[in-house]
Order: structure tokens, then C-alpha cells, then sequence
């Protein structure tokens, strides 16, 4: 039986599918019946739970083998204590781990994740990794994720409104761009393998490294924009974007730390690139495939 945590993320869903598709037997956790019945009809158990329920969740490990575990939900815009949050998330879900028969775990991580502090959220999966490691009896592969293509999707809203990219990243860092699909793949293969032990990490660093200005002019060739103009914007314009947006102080403290550690270099690839870390999907091919229809009605 594989258990899988965040079963309506982005990941989480796929992964459940795949392993069903490949025969497998699956049980989905989720908050609410009725979003994991999708998976129900596909052959997998259903187990309700909140993410911060230790005896609940202990109860849909219970018979299982391996499990993907994240820290779901990832992102809490209003929350007045994130790191908090995801610190209860960790407890919850360690102790549920320790209660179970599970031997293997593929957890979803992050660059960045080898720094205790000074990275943003990202450092509640540092936590979240030292405590898996705690547990003697449990083969732990962290998947160190790196900076999601799918993050660049908020580009749609400045492409149609200014025709031009905003963000607070400096244009010339370089950063091991990854697709959620590349993710997905790389969890599935080792869910099904199971041949790692003890306590590991693997970087997954995407199709190749990229900066944002050289991301931008990808997106301007894709959608026939060349000139396309990528803008840094200052802090403050960042922290006031975040705070039309409802953000808590916590997570614009968070937000703009992980901005400034990625800037900085502090939160960068440490693995050296090989066949294990790169994925297959190319920058531009996502972007033809999951921004350029989000930018129906720009004015060529």
C-alpha cells in the first residue's frame, strides 16, 4: 500500500494517479471526502484527515509500505505564524510515521533546504527533513526541488497588463528551473523502485539552469514578443503586491527572505548536474503549454 500525503496537490494528484495506472494499491489523504472521491473512483482508499491530526493520520498509514509525504497545504497566505504551521504539520506527521509499518518515504523538499534558517519557508522543510532522519527505522529520499516553472505562470498578469515581466528576482541568478511533471516522474519512479536507505537527498534541478532574464526572453519568442522586457522591482513594490493580495506579515517575511537568499546565492544547487538530477521539460515547451494559454487576448 502506498499512502499519499497531499493527495489534491499538484503533485500529490498526479503521483496518485500514476500509481494506480501502474497497478498499484493507493490510499489518498485529504481534508475533504469529497475532493479525494476522483481517486475513489479510481481504485484508491480514501482517508480524511487534517494535515495536524497526528491520530488521523497515523490511522491512513496504518498498512502501508511507502509513502509521499509534503507538507500540505504549502502555502498559507493569511496565516499569522507560518513557520509555525508548517512546524505542527512536521510533528503531526512524524509521530503518525513512527505509529506505522512504512519503510520507505519520498518526500517533497527544496534547494535550499540544507540551510536551517535565512531561507524563507524553506526552512520548515529543513525541519521537516531532520526529523524524518530521526526515525531509525524509516528510508527517507528527499527530493530537493528546484525553483518551479510553474511559479512563472504569475507572469501572465504584468505580460497583459504592462507587457513586460515583473518580479523581485535579479535577472542574471541563475536557477535550476524545474516542471511539476519532471517532479511527479522522479517520485514515481523511486516510489515504485524502492531502492534507496538510510537518509538521502536528491536534487531535482530541471531541463537546465536558468536565469529569469533569459526566461523572459524565452516567453518572448513563444508568444511572438521578442522585445519582451523583464523589470526587477524593488522590495517594497514586491511587499505592496503581497499585501493587495492579503498576505499575513509572516509570509511577506518569509517571501522576501527567500527572495533575498535566492538573490544573494544562499539558496542555490548543491549537487553537481547528472542524468539523476536533470529532468526533460524544456522551459519553452512549458511555457507553450501551460502560459501561453493564459495569455489569450494579448495584443501581438
Amino acid at each position: 500500500m502506498y499512502v499519499i500525503t497531499g493527495a489534491t496537490s499538484r503533485t500529490g494528484s498526479q503521483i496518485a494517479r500514476r500509481l494506480l495506472a501502474a497497478g498499484q494499491p493507493v490510499r489518498v489523504i485529504g481534508r475533504s471526502a469529497e475532493r479525494l472521491q476522483g481517486f475513489v473512483d479510481l481504485g484508491a482508499e480514501a482517508s480524511v484527515a487534517e494535515p495536524t491530526d497526528a491520530l488521523a493520520l497515523a490511522r491512513a498509514f496504518q498498512g502501508a509500505k511507502a509513502a509521499w509525504i509534503m507538507l500540505q497545504p504549502n502555502y498559507v497566505i493569511d496565516s499569522p505564524d507560518f513557520r509555525a504551521f508548517q512546524d505542527s504539520v512536521t510533528r503531526a506527521l512524524s509521530a503518525a510515521l513512527l505509529q506505522s509499518p512504512v519503510t520507505h518515504a519520498v518526500v517533497l523538499s527544496s534547494w535550499g533546504a540544507d540551510l536551517p534558517s535565512g531561507n524563507g519557508p524553506v526552512a520548515g522543510l529543513h525541519v521537516l527533513e531532520r526529523r524524518l532522519a530521526a526515525h531509525s527505522g524509516l528510508n527517507v529520499l528527499n527530493l530537493r526541488a528546484g525553483y518551479f516553472m510553474e511559479n512563472t505562470l504569475s507572469f501572465a498578469d504584468s505580460i497583459l497588463a504592462e507587457k513586460v515581466v515583473l518580479s523581485p528576482f535579479d535577472p542574471e541568478v541563475r536557477m535550476p528551473l524545474v516542471a511539476i511533471d519532471d517532479i511527479v516522474e522522479a517520485a514515481v519512479e523511486q516510489l515504485l523502485r524502492l531502492d534507496f536507505s538510510g537518509q538521502r537527498a536528491l536534487e531535482l534541478q530541471g531541463h537546465e539552469d536558468l536565469c529569469l532574464g533569459e526566461a523572459t526572453r524565452r516567453i518572448g519568442q513563444v508568444i511572438g514578443r521578442p522585445d519582451l522586457e523583464f523589470r526587477q522591482i524593488s522590495e517594497q513594490a514586491f511587499v505592496d503586491g503581497l499585501l493587495a493580495a492579503g498576505a499575513s506579515d509572516s509570509i511577506i517575511g518569509l517571501m522576501c527572505e527567500v527572495v533575498v537568499a535566492i538573490n544573494g546565492g544562499l539558496i542555490r544547487a548543491r549537487q553537481p548536474r547528472s542524468s539523476k538530477t536533470t529532468g526533460t521539460v524544456r522551459y519553452e515547451d512549458f511555457v507553450r503549454r501551460s502560459l501561453l494559454p493564459r495569455l489569450d487576448g494579448l495584443q501581438v
